[in-house]
């Protein structure tokens, strides 16, 4: 309601999200295994999905239909990646960029820990010059890119010293609802811009927003305690 009523217009944005947000909470916090954090997400939604209303469960059947993954257990993973996170931030970003210039990025550049992925806060490290965390995070391991440490140092400090992310090296180009350009950083000599990133995914699930904060209670730790008191059965 800020944004689409122009109470914020005057304000320039810069929003992303990652590739594997709700690892996060899956395979940091938890220090779930990739079985595992399927096995979370297959329950949460799937307690959640049957109290969508008669009329809104198309809108999530439209979304395993186009989404990247296939597989159950990534499949609902992703559509907590994109109710609670990618799917807001858009649509903040689909308002804004009615009255200020708005700018977007997908982070997909992974953790060496593949159970962690491109997990939720994984680009931070690179933000704030964390170098000095190195391997001994489990966001990042291993893939601690010289490059990206520079370029989205750069793009980060561009926006905050003039409002324009772009630098000598990348063109970030501006988002707005009719041209949704994303800047996709995936690692060293992969920053690019696309248009329309996953598309398909953002219009299935939109219509579902409304249902955030009453999905939020089965994305909870709730699951994880059964989960983690089955590996000692299965042991």
């Amino acid at each position: 309601m800020v944004y689409k009523k122009g109470y914020a217009k005057h304000i320039t944005i810069m929003a992303g999200s990652t590739a594997d947000e709700a690892r996060l909470f899956m395979g940091e916090g938890a220090m779930f295994n990739m079985e595992e954090q399927k096995e979370f997400a297959r329950r949460a939604v799937g307690d959640a999905v049957p109290y969508l209303k008669e009329e809104d469960r198309k809108y999530y059947e439209e979304f395993k239909r186009v989404c990247r993954f296939n597989e159950p257990g990534l499949i609902e993973t992703e559509f907590i990646d994109e109710l609670m996170f990618r799917v807001p931030m858009l649509q903040q970003l689909d308002e804004q960029s009615a009255f200020n210039k708005t700018f977007c990025y997908y982070w997909s550049y992974p953790s060496s820990n593949a159970d962690v992925g491109a997990a939720h806060s994984a680009e931070l490290i690179f933000v704030f010059d964390l170098r000095c965390v190195g391997t001994g995070s489990a966001f990042n391991g291993t893939n601690i890119s010289d490059e990206i440490f520079d370029a989205v140092q750069q793009m980060w400090t561009n926006f905050a010293r003039c409002g324009n992310p772009s630098t000598d090296k990348v063109e970030w180009k501006e988002y707005s609802a009719n041209e949704p350009n994303v800047l996709v950083i995936a690692g060293p000599g992969d920053l690019r811009n696309e248009q329309g990133l996953l598309a398909d995914q953002y219009k299935a699930v939109l219509p579902l927003i409304g249902y955030y904060q009453f999905m939020d209670k089965y994305f909870t730790p709730g699951y994880m305690l059964d989960i983690i008191a089955a590996r000692g059965q299965n042991s």
